[in-house]
Parts: C-alpha cells; sequence; structure tokens
C-alpha cells in the first residue's frame, strides 16, 4: 500500500542512501517495523532497476524479465506503473483509438503510429511531450518510456506466416513527429495546432 507515510519513507531511505548514510538506511528498516517487508520490497526493486546508476534503454529485455519487472514496480509504486505500453496505457483509461486521437487532436493514423513504438521519441517537442503526457495524466518520462516500449502486436491472417508477420514488424520505419502529422489525413488546423506552423 503506497500511503502518504510510505511515500515519505521510501523519500528518506533514498535521501540517506543519497548521503551514503547506511546508519540512517538501518535506523528506518528498524523504527518502522509495521512498513518493513514494504520498504524491503522497495529497496529490492531499486537495486534491481539499477540503482542511482543510468540503465541503457536500448538494451532489449526479454519478456520474462519485462514481467518480472512490472510485478516489481506494481508492489512498489502500485497501479501508476502498471502499464508497459500506449497501447496498454490506453486501454487502462478505457479508450479506444479513435476516442484517444480525436482527444488529442490527432487523425487515427497518426496515434496508430506512437502505438506501434514508429515514432521517433528524439523528434517531439517539450510542449508536444506535455500535449499528450497530460492527455492522459501521465508524467512526460512515462510517456516517452511507453512510447520507447510501445512495438506493433503481430497480427497473423491465414495467408500469413509467423515469421512473414515478423519481418513485416521489423520493417517498421520509425519517423519523425513532424514526418507522420505532415502524411496523415488531419486537417490543417489540427496540423498546426501540433507543429505550430
Amino acid at each position: 500500500m503506497n500511503t502518504p507515510e510510505m511515500q515519505q519513507l521510501k523519500m528518506a531511505w533514498l535521501a540517506a542512501k543519497a548521503d551514503g548514510n547506511t546508519g540512517e538506511q538501518m535506523r528506518l528498516l528498524h523504527e518502522y517495523p509495521g512498513e518493513r517487508e514494504e520498504l524491503i520490497d522497495f529497496i529490492a526493486a531499486y537495486h534491481a532497476s539499477g540503482g542511482a546508476s543510468a540503465i541503457k534503454q536500448d538494451i532489449p529485455v526479454i519478456a520474462m524479465t519485462q514481467r518480472a519487472r512490472q510485478r516489481a514496480l506494481d508492489r512498489v509504486f502500485g497501479e501508476a506503473a502498471a502499464v508497459a505500453t500506449l497501447t496498454e496505457l490506453r486501454k487502462q483509461r478505457k479508450m479506444t483509438k479513435v476516442a484517444a486521437a480525436q482527444g488529442l487532436r490527432l487523425s487515427v493514423d497518426v496515434w496508430n503510429k506512437f502505438e506501434a513504438g514508429a515514432i521517433e521519441l528524439t523528434s517531439l517537442t517539450q510542449r508536444q511531450l506535455e500535449r499528450l503526457a497530460n492527455f492522459f495524466q501521465v508524467s512526460i518520462d512515462q510517456f516517452g518510456n511507453l512510447l520507447q516500449q510501445s512495438q506493433p502486436e503481430i497480427a497473423l491472417n491465414r495467408r500469413q506466416t509467423r515469421q512473414g508477420a515478423q519481418s513485416e514488424q521489423q520493417g517498421l520505419q520509425k519517423q519523425s513527429f513532424e514526418q507522420a502529422v505532415a502524411r496523415s489525413s488531419m486537417p490543417p488546423a489540427e496540423q498546426a495546432y501540433w507543429l505550430g506552423k
């Protein structure tokens, strides 16, 4: 349970860790026996996720590791970390693709590119990221992480082999947000809204 008291305890532990104060870290564990188990889970997740060191985002992670990581994040941070892709975020908000696209003032084809991970995160301006993140009520960092983790779903039709579907997925070309908007069916007013022209 991620109560305000537990959040303060986690923040105090992180501050002690940053200061290198192991005595304070141990004191927090001993003085809060009711929260000890949850704090230990938090500490384990902290170290499992790399702690204070930067994690390379471009390293492919196998599905089992992603599920384990997600379960650990869910236990520590609650439901806010319960999604791993933009598709899951949209579904958690109980929205269709059309509703998400309309709410964002995007065309469905552009939103599909977001969900497929075809939009380059680095092509988005701070303002664009703020609009996208605010719509879904997540932080800019969360939205960026979800975009980077989004990949097209493999869908097979009766005449297509799994290998053919995977090669189509691998052939997905990333593009800038500006290119996606310019090539879309969005009206000029909506394009101007997103591109500032």
